[in-house]
């Protein structure tokens, strides 16, 4: 239900940088640690990755997840 693109990726002394424009949707509590690992376990895939740090419009990903 969520409309994400990737807006940027960037990896930088081994961490990606993933901005994500659009709108966010979570089928609830138990439902937002899944989304936050589907995105960096994908990005962790890669052997120059080590770290990752997600946000959506400007916002760090598990800030929005947890209501902040």
């Amino acid at each position: 239900q969520s409309d994400l693109q990737i807006e940027s990726l960037a990896v930088i002394d081994g961490e990606a940088i993933i901005r994500l424009p659009g709108s966010l949707k979570s089928g609830g509590a138990c439902d937002d640690p899944r989304i936050i690992a589907q995105i960096e376990h994908t990005a962790l895939q890669f052997s120059t990755v080590d770290s990752v740090t997600i946000t959506v419009n400007g916002t760090p990903i598990q800030d929005l997840l947890s209501g902040q």
